[in-house]
């Protein structure tokens, strides 16, 4: 079976698929960043779980709300983990596979509004491979020839009227015995 995948016979004799844990992070506040061309950024809305046993898997659900400063608004977002001490890296078997200059994303949306508002979602089981604890956080990538302001949990515009809208960025971690 491919990696990830709990066989229904492993359920009913109680080997694996038992939920462990469940943690959340995330933000409902507002926030903005200036983004060079072709760079990430942060989006601030992480999720850290330490895991009971390295052959854990980790259940990843998350909504990321934002936008960016433009008409045309691409929007994706690449999922990237810390493993105790080390450093932040793409979980690249989460990305969208390799066709051409096409930057791989976990997810995103392209749009036209600047009014909008989006949210984009993803989930993914990924394989603990530590007892140190695991970051995960979600990582915006500016693909636009132009420097952009991106914004996290609000529209470009952001009038005080009904007419415009707040929203929130959540990401939830669960740890399943394997």
């Amino acid at each position: 079976l491919p990696d990830g995948i709990i066989q229904s016979a492993d359920l009913a004799t109680g080997v694996g698929g038992k939920i462990l844990q469940v943690v959340q992070g995330g933000s409902n506040t507002a926030s903005s960043a200036s983004v060079a061309s072709k760079a990430t950024q942060d989006t601030g809305i992480q999720v850290s779980i330490t895991p009971s046993s390295a052959s854990s898997k980790i259940l990843l659900i998350a909504t990321i709300s934002g936008t960016t400063s433009n008409a045309i608004n691409n929007f994706a977002m690449t999922l990237q983990k810390k493993t105790g001490s080390g450093s932040f890296a793409d979980l690249t078997a989460a990305n969208g596979a390799a066709d051409g200059n096409r930057y791989l994303s976990m997810t995103g949306t392209y749009g036209t509004s600047i009014y909008t508002n989006y949210g984009v979602h993803f989930n993914y089981m990924d394989t603990a491979g530590s007892t140190d604890a695991l970051i995960y956080r979600a990582v915006y990538f500016n693909s636009s020839s132009a420097t952009r302001t991106f914004y996290v949990n609000r529209s470009h515009t952001d009038t005080n009227s009904n007419s415009y809208t707040r929203g929130s960025s959540w990401i939830q971690a669960m740890e399943i015995s394997a």
